[in-house]
């Protein structure tokens, strides 16, 4: 029998983190695993995945300012996101767990590993290689750009839509996803109001940031990462065609990799083999062979 996904609600410094939690309550102290979704996405991107990860007690949660969870006033910047997380942690009750992380979770994910490594049994990436960077040079002109963002705040507010279906629309015109995944995403992140649907998330997601780390700081993260790490990435996705990929994955101590067919949400539209390769990697059942 399959376990039942379950709703759940947290309190971190009064405001609220939501999430979607899976366990076999008949499993006595099993592995915890605590997934971390991409930009603009939310819990249920790893709910496809999840009947093929029974084994352990997953979290997956939306992180602030997306789906159920709480805006935070003081924004996203990464060191605020991973303290998010460290808080999550603690107020599941857990003293550490396994980390999964798809895109901007994959970034947070090992900035965490790094600044509270006990907390991180392991580590997985899906389509990430930790945060984005930019060279120091470009620095004023973000700084400029993300002053601009902000005191123009009303261009970035959500749009409306008169259905589902055509915010399902806009969503594959911005993504490569199944129709059957966006629709997942959309479910939880639209709010529907007497006019029509609007995007729940915070719209100072889309802000362009004040500061990214220079690729000489990114990887200084991952060659700090002292846990076992998996990453995943897709034949036909972003990682791909990213010039640093190969040198950042030579920074990573104690590293598997693996390549899987598919496009950056492969977790979504192809979630057996990814949830077998995360299952192979932490010894759990199913693992699908080799």
């Amino acid at each position: 029998m399959r376990p039942r996904l379950e709703s759940l609600s947290l309190t971190i410094d009064g405001q609220t983190i939501s999430g979607i939690r899976q366990r076999d309550r008949t499993i006595e102290q099993p592995p915890r695993l605590l997934c971390l979704h991409g930009w603009l996405d939310n819990a249920n991107s790893f709910v496809p995945m999840m009947p093929f990860l029974p084994a352990f007690d997953l979290v997956a949660i939306d992180l602030p300012g997306h789906g159920y969870s709480d805006a935070l006033p003081q924004g996203y910047a990464m060191h605020e996101l991973y303290y998010q997380v460290t808080r999550v942690i603690e107020a599941l009750g857990w003293s550490d767990c396994h980390v999964v992380g798809h895109s901007l979770g994959g970034g947070i994910a090992p900035m965490l590993a790094v600044a509270s490594p006990d907390s991180v049994q392991s580590l997985t990436m899906i389509e990430s290689t930790g945060p984005l960077s930019e060279a120091a040079e470009e620095l004023p002109a973000r700084m400029l750009k993300a002053l601009q963002h902000r005191k123009d705040a009303a261009r970035f507010q959500s749009r409306l839509f008169t259905s589902k279906e055509e915010a399902i629309a806009a969503r594959l015109k911005a993504a490569r996803m199944a129709n059957s995944s966006a629709r997942l995403i959309i479910d939880r992140q639209l709010s529907r109001t007497e006019e029509g649907y609007r995007w729940r998330f915070d719209p100072r997601w889309r802000f362009a940031s004040a500061q990214y780390l220079t690729e000489a700081q990114v990887k200084a993260i991952l060659g700090a990462i002292q846990c076992r790490t998996l990453t995943i990435v897709a034949d036909d996705g972003f990682l791909t065609r990213r010039a640093e990929t190969s040198s950042r994955l030579d920074c990573l101590q104690h590293h598997q990799n693996i390549r899987l067919p598919g496009h950056h949400h492969l977790h979504m539209d192809t979630p057996e083999p990814v949830a077998a390769a995360i299952n192979r990697f932490l010894g759990a059942m199913p693992d699908l062979g080799s």
